[in-house]
């Protein structure tokens, strides 16, 4: 689970406080589907009793990942709970804070759908996987981020292609293909951005977790 923006003025609540909280009701529900609906509902009321200066202050969005157990299969979903009209984070949707399914739109090309959950469409999910397809999902600063991973997945795969790469499945290889992106913009707005307008920084985390519960970290990261 991961999550950016919630800028809170005079208010003392913590988004990684209430995250935790969130995160050990998770085993109450009968699905995941049913955990990030219930995110949703919660980081509505929440939100609602907060005093901000700007609207925009309140934009907050999370990242939920989970396995499903689709037709004997273990297939992952990436549940986005947010406010944000859209990844520019200039406005804020009239309706509020909404969850969407993102893996089935995102190689689709389509956007999220009422009948993403369709075993149809996960399964489609799963064979995009299965022949070799990535799903990447960033916060923060999508237009410095963007261009740092799709430079790295390219060299990642033409190690990959010169017959050279440490193992596509290698833990520690996928740790550094998740982290090193990060590592970048954070060191380009440490050097290049102005007093008080950095927003990627501080210590980079990643966590590889299998559809059994194993997990593993190069950054020291437990679920």
């Amino acid at each position: 689970m991961s999550y950016w923006g919630l800028a809170l003025i005079e208010q003392q609540w913590s988004t990684l406080d209430w995250l935790r909280a969130q995160a050990k009701r998770a085993a109450q529900f009968e699905s995941a589907a049913a955990f990030a609906e219930a995110l949703a509902v919660e980081l509505r009321r929440a939100l609602a009793g907060l005093r901000v200066r700007r609207d925009v202050d309140a934009g907050i969005g999370i990242h939920f990942t989970a396995y499903e157990w689709i037709d004997d299969y273990w297939i992952p979903e990436l549940f986005l709970v947010t406010n944000w009209s859209d990844p520019t984070y200039t406005a804020l949707r009239p309706t509020g804070v909404g969850m969407s399914r993102e893996t089935h739109g995102t190689f689709s090309g389509e956007g999220p759908r009422p009948d993403d959950s369709d075993p149809g469409r996960r399964r489609a999910v799963s064979r995009y996987l299965q022949a070799g397809g990535w799903f990447i999902y960033n916060n923060g600063d999508p237009e410095l981020f963007n261009p740092a991973a799709n430079s790295i997945l390219h060299m990642f795969r033409t190690l990959s292609k010169r017959g050279i790469l440490r193992g596509a499945d290698d833990i520690g290889s996928l740790g550094s293909l998740t982290r090193r992106p990060i590592e970048v913009v954070s060191a380009i707005q440490h050097d290049f951005c102005a007093s008080g307008t950095r927003v990627v920084g501080g210590k980079i985390h990643d966590l590889a977790i299998t559809p059994t519960g194993i997990h593993s970290s190069t950054s020291g990261d437990s679920p």
